[in-house]
């Protein structure tokens, strides 16, 4: 997509810097495997007592074990969903696998998968950010310390699948495999339906043969495939199933780890003595608005031809998660560290960035910029989540919402300015080719 957008020498600038990135991989395995030492020896010494404070997961992998693993069991005997699963019939059936190897192997398969997956997202960072050292390893330091990623490995829960699906489906895209690409995407739909808003790029580019490919590999993974397991109507009868669980989830709003922002706003004012529940309404128009208003900086983005746009453009997707998913589960934010190192690699400068994407960045940007950073690296982060002690009150006040909320209020500081003059100059261009 890239290439297509941007000038030859743009396209050939930006490939050069991600191979001198991707040449430097020595000191960065040694630095990489530095950091996770010291990660390790950390969660050795807090993992016990994160678990206690988590406290509904007191045990390794506790979603595999009460939802995963019994759907697994259930799927091609009842065709149903169990209590819990709230999939696509083609996750039921990919973990049909599992009961023949008994629950003990099958924990431990979760666990490397856990594993290999988190090592996937560090090399996609390396991958598609053509980061210096410092950078590439302060992500490391990031996604190993994530409170969102912890979150995830505790439970074994499937965020982080899907995170390296959608980010991998870029990588490939941009190598021109679009077929993969779709089949990535559409393999992160069939988790939790909400990445299909991330044909959003595709389509503000007009890339018609992506949205293509993209609907018919939906198809296939969410219709076609389990009709040839389930039967049509046993497919149907899953996605009713489902859809009754939706209907049911009204226990959502009450729940204090939801970072949904009217969930937020009502349990703060709560904490104020105020009741927010009559406006509901409003707040869920306001929660629109923003995601309404991402789209169009989205849109501007790709409109403007800004360097990287395809990979700011996946950050705006991901951020606006808390403006339209009702759940917004903290382990619903594994992307923080990513979009955290990218903006601290766009406000930290850095020499492998391409010419044309170096643009002016002002003293009252950085700090401005820089001040909405910090904090929200800090609250999504391990460390402070087992300093404050409380997981009640760490997602009741929201702390993962905030840190989500000061990145994209960063994004649009960054992107803004520059997508509006570089929009500005093709139309002076055009007015004067007129």
């Amino acid at each position: 997509m890239l290439t297509r957008r941007g000038s030859k020498h743009e396209a050939g600038s930006l490939a050069d810097d991600r191979a001198a990135s991707r040449a430097r991989i020595t000191p960065f395995a040694f630095g990489a495997a530095g950091i996770t030492l010291l990660g390790l020896i950390y969660y050795a010494l807090t993992w016990r007592s994160f678990k206690a404070i988590i406290g509904f997961c007191p045990h390794e992998f506790c979603d595999f074990i009460e939802y995963y693993y019994p759907m697994a069991e259930a799927v091609l005997r009842t065709g149903l969903p169990v209590d819990g699963f709230l999939y696509s019939p083609f996750v039921a059936i990919l973990l049909a696998v599992f009961p023949s190897l008994g629950m003990n192997v099958s924990l431990v398969i979760w666990g490397i998968l856990q594993v290999a997956f988190v090592i996937l997202y560090l090399f996609l960072f390396r991958r598609l950010v053509p980061a210096g050292l410092p950078i590439q390893l302060l992500f490391v330091i990031l996604a190993l310390s994530s409170y969102p990623i912890a979150l995830n490995s505790l439970g074994g829960q499937v965020s982080v699948f899907m995170l390296v699906a959608i980010l991998g489906m870029l990588v490939v895209k941009e190598r021109g495999h679009t077929a993969v690409a779709a089949g990535l995407l559409a393999f992160a739909v069939s988790f939790k339906f909400y990445p299909i808003v991330f044909l959003a790029p595709f389509v503000a580019n007009r890339d018609m043969r992506f949205l293509l490919y993209a609907t018919v590999a939906c198809v296939t993974f969410l219709l076609v495939i389990p009709g040839v397991f389930l039967g049509f109507s046993g497919t149907l009868g899953f996605y009713g199933g489902l859809f009754d669980a939706f209907r049911d989830s009204g226990w959502v709003a009450a729940n204090p780890h939801s970072n949904f922002l009217p969930h937020v706003v009502v349990r703060l004012a709560d904490a104020m003595g105020y009741d927010a529940q009559d406006h509901r309404s409003i707040l869920y128009v306001i929660a629109y608005s923003i995601a309404a208003a991402n789209m169009g900086l989205l849109f501007l983005v790709q409109r403007a031809r800004l360097s990287y746009a395809d990979l700011w453009s996946f950050q705006i997707v991901f951020l606006t998660i808390p403006f339209v998913f009702k759940t917004s589960w903290p382990h619903d934010l594994v992307f923080l560290s990513f979009t955290q190192a990218l903006l601290a690699w766009r406000l930290l400068g850095d020499r492998t960035q391409a010419s044309s994407w170096r643009e002016r960045i002002t003293p009252t940007r950085m700090i401005m910029a820089l001040t909405l950073l910090l904090p929200s690296i800090v609250f999504s982060n391990i460390v402070f989540f087992n300093l404050l002690g409380d997981f009640t009150g760490y997602g009741y006040y929201a702390f993962l919402f905030w840190a989500n909320l000061l990145c994209l209020i960063a994004i649009y500081v960054e992107l803004l300015p520059p997508a509006l003059r570089r929009m500005r100059g093709c139309k002076a261009e055009e007015m004067e080719g007129g």
